[in-house]
């Protein structure tokens, strides 16, 4: 009769449980850590082609990452310097309008019906619950953040996103090849061209909303101000920036501008409008069409469907990352489609 070797039984199952805790806290780590990991992985595509310039000026790899990373620096300290106190204090001050708005609307509507009659201002209870709902959808999410939860780890990420995002810009291309080292030849060609067209489409991607947010952001600040609308610099920059959100961006930009210009000069509304309207036209006409169709195309019923999902997943977030990722889940299923169908496996 075989003896048990009680011995051997404690050494594996030991081995095996260690093993177990590892792929533990490394998945408990990447769920915790997946803001500053996305953060870090999404930046380093959109700065590597400034680390690939400099290498071809003959500069090494980690000398041409820390000139990149100089350069982030260097303009997020130009943007906090001279940007951010302005966009603060028209931020406060707007604050406090809208807080003015809301206790006193009564007597404005009553102030604007005397002055213009033919507005329809007859049920200030009504327009004053919807302009607080309208007040509450934005600025509420906001006001509801934990800030003494939250703020530990905001310090966290700003610690480790820098740091994963050397990581990545440095070590980026050896993770990659080593990680497609490990998938079997069969399915090499189909990995490779997968990876491949998930970069290509989120970096133009990341781009195109780039070059979406900056258009409208030109169009819709210096618009604004030139027509003398009170907050034109955050308005313009809150339109610009919720733009990016699929469908009710263009409503959340526009309701705030439109309801300044009715309280503080309603001869402001037209001019507003037209401003607004000269940015979602170009935005619809160029922009969009032009730019971001490149780098997304996906069905409107799709589009619609991955907008409910992932705004019930993510909130706000998701509704801007709904499409595009969308657009990368079917192009991947495309891809393995002809694949395994080429190697009869489907």
């Amino acid at each position: 009769m075989k003896r048990i070797n009680i011995a051997v039984h404690i050494a594996r199952l030991a081995f095996f449980s260690l093993i177990f805790l590892l792929i533990f806290f490394i998945f408990y780590g990447i769920k915790e850590l997946i803001i500053p990991i996305t953060i870090a992985f999404l930046l380093s595509l959109m700065l590597n082609p400034f680390v690939f310039f400099f290498e071809s000026l003959g500069i090494p790899r980690l000398i041409s990452v820390i000139l990149t990373l100089l350069g982030l620096a260097l303009v997020i300290y130009i943007g906090i310097y001279l940007i951010l106190p302005l966009i603060l204090e028209q931020f406060y001050k707007i604050n406090e309008f809208i807080k003015y708005v809301i206790n006193n609307l009564p007597e404005l509507i009553e102030k604007l019906k005397q002055k213009y009659d033919y507005l329809p201002l007859d049920n200030p209870d009504f327009i004053q619950n919807n302009f607080k709902w309208i007040f509450d959808l934005i600025v509420n999410p906001i006001k509801a953040i934990p800030v003494f939860d939250v703020l530990p780890n905001l310090i966290t990420f700003a610690i480790i996103t820098p740091i994963l995002l050397f990581i990545f810009m440095l070590e980026g291309d050896a993770i990659y090849q080593y990680l497609m080292s490990l998938v079997p030849n069969r399915f090499f060609e189909m990995t490779l061209m997968i990876t491949y067209n998930i970069r290509n489409r989120i970096t133009s991607y990341l781009k195109g909303l780039l070059i979406q947010i900056f258009i409208l952001a030109i169009i819709l600040i210096p618009g604004l101000m030139i027509i003398g609308l009170p907050y034109g610099i955050i308005l313009g920059a809150f339109g610009a920036l919720i733009n990016i959100v699929p469908y009710v961006g263009p409503v959340l930009g526009f309701v705030p501008i439109v309801t300044v210009a009715l309280i503080s000069d309603i001869s402001l509304v037209p001019l507003s409008l037209l401003i607004f309207g000269i940015a979602q036209l170009v935005d619809n006409v160029f922009t969009q069409p032009v730019i971001l169709a490149r780098s997304v195309n996906v069905h409107p019923v799709i589009a619609i469907l991955a907008l409910i999902t992932f705004q019930k997943w993510l909130g706000i977030i998701g509704m801007v990352l709904a499409i595009p990722l969308a657009g990368i889940i079917i192009m991947t299923i495309q891809t393995m489609y002809k694949s395994l169908k080429a190697f009869d496996i489907i």
